[in-house]
């Protein structure tokens, strides 16, 4: 029996599209443990046969060299548990993890691991650019969640994995049309809420503007949910943290995805949010930066809304780009854009399937 350990350094609430690597590997008769850092002290369920967790409860008020002092004790937690069992192959989730574990793994465990890269990790720098060149060379492959990321990673032949998680969308509401000229328009945020600044500016902009209602739901959504009170801001809702099998959920409150994360720098202008495929599988429009790689492929689909700036008339000029959208046109382009995002996918699974079986 083939043992298979997946990797990583987040909670597994913020791992929603490990399922595009666990559902294949059930469906191949294959079970897997896991190693993760736990930094809420939650008991999460996850479909592993054994949970190997480390708990690094995240405290802001600490020194930051004593932060990372922990981080870094999670490479000795994780080499032990990883060689005691002995797998013949690991699925890496993350670039903490990566960087984490990178060289290590290079040298230990060469050809008998992939990668997944979802983010920028500081690879413009020379020390962990190597850390990743090294880790990547000797993978025996590699995913991006977004094609953009090759800008600042080394030159390979990577795997382009997409982040649409047909278990929690195929549970989701496909739009027939759009919103109710009667009804509210729903400008909603699913996820984890960072960015505290851009959605308490929005929060202000559309302040008891009867047109819309602002949602949001995830890890650190009361934050905001406090900021309305303060404002006596009326047209908004809130939810905090939720499992991730209850994501469909909140899904289905959306009638524009805001994903709104700011711009000018790595750590989004190039990346692809998992936002955009609630956007397309859902037939729903959606906020995006300016100069991004989402402003990129949103406009291919024609359900790219650009925020260029948060003035006071964006309420006015979303509804009147909402109420002249043709969503004809938009499931036509979608419904393309998900067939190739599909088949796409379809060569992750193939090659993970070799790579596992052969090890």
């Amino acid at each position: 029996m083939k043992k298979v350990c997946i990797l990583s350094a987040v909670n597994i609430k913020h791992m929603s599209l490990i399922s595009l690597y666990t559902e294949k590997l059930k469906s191949w008769g294959i079970d897997f443990d896991i190693i993760y850092m736990d930094k809420y002290g939650e008991d999460e369920f996850f479909p592993a046969k054994h949970k190997y967790v480390y708990t690094n409860i995240v405290n802001p008020k600490l020194p930051k060299y004593i932060r990372g002092l922990k981080y870094f004790k999670f490479i000795s937690f994780a080499k032990r548990i990883l060689e005691e069992n002995e797998y013949d192959f690991i699925i890496v989730w993350n670039d903490v993890a990566i960087f984490l574990l990178g060289t290590y793994l290079a040298k230990h465990w060469k050809g008998k691991y992939c990668l997944n890269i979802r983010d920028y990790c500081h690879q413009k720098f020379k020390p962990i650019y190597n850390i990743f060149k090294k880790a990547i060379e000797n993978s025996a492959f590699t995913t991006l969640s977004s094609p953009g990321y090759e800008k600042f990673l080394p030159q390979y032949d990577y795997i382009h994995m997409n982040s649409l998680n047909e278990e929690v969308l195929k549970k989701c509401t496909v739009r027939q049309g759009l919103r109710d000229p009667k009804e509210k328009i729903r400008l909603t945020f699913v996820g984890n809420v960072r960015f505290l600044e851009i959605n308490r500016r929005l929060l202000q902009i559309f302040k008891n503007d009867d047109r819309f209602e602002l949602h949001f739901y995830g890890t650190h959504a009361e934050i905001l949910e406090e900021f309305a009170k303060e404002n006596e801001i009326k047209n908004a809702v809130f939810g905090g943290s939720f499992p991730v099998e209850d994501t469909y959920k909140y899904i289905d409150k959306i009638d524009i995805v805001n994903n709104l994360y700011g711009h000018g720098n790595l750590s989004v202008d190039f990346a692809l949010s998992i936002k955009l495929y609630y956007a397309v599988y859902c037939k729903v429009p959606i906020l995006v930066e300016p100069g991004t790689y989402m402003e990129q492929i949103t406009k291919q689909y024609g359900i790219g809304f650009v925020v260029d700036e948060l003035t006071d008339d964006l309420n006015d000029r979303l509804y009147s780009w909402y109420r002249n959208l043709d969503f004809d046109m938009i499931k036509i382009k979608t419904d393309i854009a998900l067939k190739d995002i599909l088949a796409n996918n379809k060569k992750f699974e193939s090659v993970l399937q070799d790579e596992v079986m052969e090890n």
